[in-house]
């Protein structure tokens, strides 16, 4: 494809720009001035892109045994369990929040049961909680239970914007794929209003993968003509399994995201099974998003879901839906899990945008 009036082929990663542009005219998309001091902010960049170096060569170098012993299901099942039993306890982390540990250690994932049969088994108390409720589904590429950090970041985010935090729980891939994790979460959304809290006092986030599932969770939500919650927050959002953004390609390559599309690509096959990952349902830059509630997505430049994360505000935009993107000039993945004036100012966009939602009591 060449532009008008040149006879210099147009880059593919410039369609993006293009349409950010668009998305910004119509201050639907915003970029965000990093709060950080111009020294600070190139060191940690520099950190950030080292960091993701090596996790991009962890991850690459933790699946391969898997590839090696595909012929062994049984070999695999136990190096997957390995996994989720360390990442449950904290000795996989390779992502660092802010906050240590979680405020109650009966939220996580038991590694001792047997699979994740009863790790959607979310008990509810009976009554209506005083404070609007933040759902919070946690990444892990749909085949890892959430780290003790990972909990803790949702509650500090739960606090931040004056909520209570209810962490999202569901089955994990494969042994429980696609569509099973977000039918989980609609499920536990139900248990939820059945307590007596009004949808429009439910606010749901995720992140990454987790941000996947909140989005199939409210397609399912509409499929059961179920009251949408107030809003959603999605942070990094995963959106298009099939990985068809020029961002995929290109930060793939860099040390501008922690993952590598070989990485995504494994998560997303023991996510879909034998399922098309153009399904919308799967993945949501393909599906009609007519009848959600608004959006916040917050992406770094830089993210590989970033081009997901233009397309899902354009989604948005095309059903009528109030959006808002905000992103930043970033390296970070999920910037909001590290301790910094930016994640602070991500955290209180947030709060704002929860605020202009639900009622917050006085």
């Amino acid at each position: 494809m060449e532009a008008a009036g040149s006879r210099y082929p147009v880059i593919a990663g410039s369609d993006i720009d293009f349409r950010l542009l668009e998305l910004e005219a119509k201050k639907i998309a915003h970029s965000v001035r990093s709060q950080m001091a111009p020294f600070t902010k190139r060191f940690s960049d520099h950190r950030a892109r080292v960091e993701n170096r090596i996790i991009k060569a962890f991850l690459l170098r933790a699946i391969k045994p898997a590839f090696k012993n595909s012929y062994d299901p049984l070999k695999t099942a136990r190096m997957l369990s390995a996994y989720r039993t360390a990442t449950a306890r904290g000795n996989f982390a390779i992502f660092h929040p802010a906050m240590q540990a979680p405020p109650d250690p009966q939220l996580l994932f038991d590694p001792a049961s047997p699979l994740v049969e009863d790790y959607a088994d979310a008990d509810w108390p009976e009554g209506k909680s005083d404070e609007p409720i933040l759902f919070y589904v946690p990444g892990g590429g749909f085949i890892l239970p959430p780290s003790p950090k990972q909990v803790a970041l949702a509650f500090r985010l739960a606090e931040h914007c004056q909520c209570e935090a209810v962490i999202g729980k569901h089955r994990l891939a494969p042994e429980y794929p696609f569509p099973i994790p977000a039918k989980d979460l609609a499920d536990q959304y139900v248990k939820i209003l059945q307590s007596g809290t009004p949808p429009s006092e439910i606010i749901l986030s995720g992140d990454s993968a987790g941000a996947t599932l909140i989005l199939g969770m409210l397609l399912e939500l509409r499929e059961r003509s179920l009251p949408m919650p107030g809003g959603a927050v999605l942070f990094s959002p995963w959106g298009d399994l099939a990985m068809r953004g020029w961002s995929y390609v290109s930060k793939s390559m860099s040390g501008s995201s922690p993952f590598r599309m070989e990485t995504a690509a494994f998560s997303a096959k023991l996510y879909l099974g034998d399922t098309l990952p153009t399904d919308p349902r799967a993945s949501p830059v393909y599906a009609d998003l007519r009848g959600f509630p608004p959006l916040a997505i917050h992406c770094s430049r830089h993210d590989m879901h970033f081009d997901d994360a233009v397309q899902l505000a354009e989604k948005a935009q095309d059903a009528n839906i109030s959006v808002r993107m905000n992103y930043w000039d970033s390296p970070r993945h999920h910037l909001e899990r590290f301790g910094s004036k930016d994640a602070s100012n991500s955290f209180d966009l947030v709060s704002d945008f929860v605020g202009s939602l639900v009622k917050r009591a006085p």
